[in-house]
């Protein structure tokens, strides 16, 4: 089997995540529509090829935890912005839940979680202070900060 039997089962689950999603924005966002849906498209590539590869040996789990957290902020980001400039109803809790982009990333939070799960097998006392919780939503904060300064520069 291409996967190590103790972590089979999260990176098959990290692989139907990002496969689901990957299908669920190439279906929105077709390439052939637009230009600009051509990135997302072999990011969603790499998701679901590459960073399962990466995530089976000890030497590339760094990277493959990296690559797959980067996506999940980078989405979060791209989500909610979407989410924001079509948001053209009342602002209600109803109307945040089911019209807006809050499901999709709730989904993909859960690529974040799985990748902690595989890091943790191969390195089960951590690596110190990285990759904990805090490291994350730092990271979050400053890719948000770069795109918030990016949006408002260069309109």
């Amino acid at each position: 089997m291409l996967f190590k039997k103790e972590i089979r089962k999260p990176i098959i689950a990290l692989i139907f995540i990002s496969l689901g999603g990957w299908m669920l924005h190439f279906r929105a966002h077709p390439i052939t529509a637009d230009a600009d849906n051509l990135l997302p498209f072999f990011f969603g590539l790499v998701d679901v090829i590459i960073t399962p590869i990466l995530f089976n040996h000890k030497k590339t789990v760094i990277v493959a935890y990296l690559i797959n957290g980067i996506s999940v902020i980078v989405g979060t980001i791209a989500m909610a912005t979407f989410s924001i400039y079509r948001f053209s109803v009342p602002v209600t809790l109803v109307n945040i839940i089911f019209r807006t982009m809050l499901s999709d990333i709730l989904i993909l939070f859960s690529k974040l979680f799985i990748g902690q799960a595989i890091l943790s097998y191969f390195y089960p006392a951590g690596l110190g202070r990285l990759f904990k919780p805090f490291w994350w939503v730092r990271h979050f904060c400053y890719f948000s900060i770069i795109f918030a300064l990016g949006h408002f520069l260069w309109r």
